[in-house]
């Protein structure tokens, strides 16, 4: 089976609606995925105004967004020399800093299941009526939190590898 057929501009524009559902399934507005998938393509830092442009929104929904690409370090300001607007690129290492954001997020979901259970396990009376929720939440958070802990276990080591293979691409 062959595959259609599309310019790079038709390509660009369909990675950036992939990126817009991917941010939004995160939580993010659709504008953050559409910003990002601009900018993955940007040879160069971009302006707020040249983004506003090129997805056709206005310049202040895209200074509101793409902050929340900078505050997950997925893009960064950059002031240039030659004028006084804010410039925007995609950091050098921003797989790097989403592997760590998403073990980090892993890291505090296992935190917050231990606190649960700890206080669970440490619940002496508990009224007859609640037995029965009170053993299943107590199950129900050691399998969470005992998932989490072998996700991190299977982590470990995972940033110096990807370290060594993005040198080798």
């Amino acid at each position: 089976m062959s595959k259609p057929h599309l310019s790079f501009g038709e390509y660009k524009w369909t990675v950036t609606q992939q990126m817009s559902r991917t941010f939004e399934l995160e939580g993010f507005s659709p504008l953050v995925g559409k910003i990002f998938g601009l900018l993955l393509f940007a040879p160069k830092p971009v302006s707020l105004q040249e983004i506003a442009d090129q997805l056709g929104v206005t310049k202040a929904a895209v200074s509101v967004q793409v902050r929340a690409l900078e505050k997950y370090s997925m893009c960064q300001k950059v002031p240039l020399r030659s004028d006084r607007k804010d410039y925007y690129y995609i950091s050098d290492d921003f797989t790097l800093i989403s592997m760590r954001a998403s073990k980090q997020k892993i890291e505090s979901i296992t935190k917050q299941c231990e606190e649960l259970l700890f206080t669970l396990k440490g619940m002496s009376q508990i009224d007859e009526e609640e037995t029965e929720s009170f053993e299943v939440s107590k199950r129900r958070f050691a399998e969470v939190s005992a998932m989490y802990r072998m996700f991190l276990s299977r982590l470990e080591g995972i940033e110096e590898e990807w370290i060594r293979l993005r040198e080798q691409l």
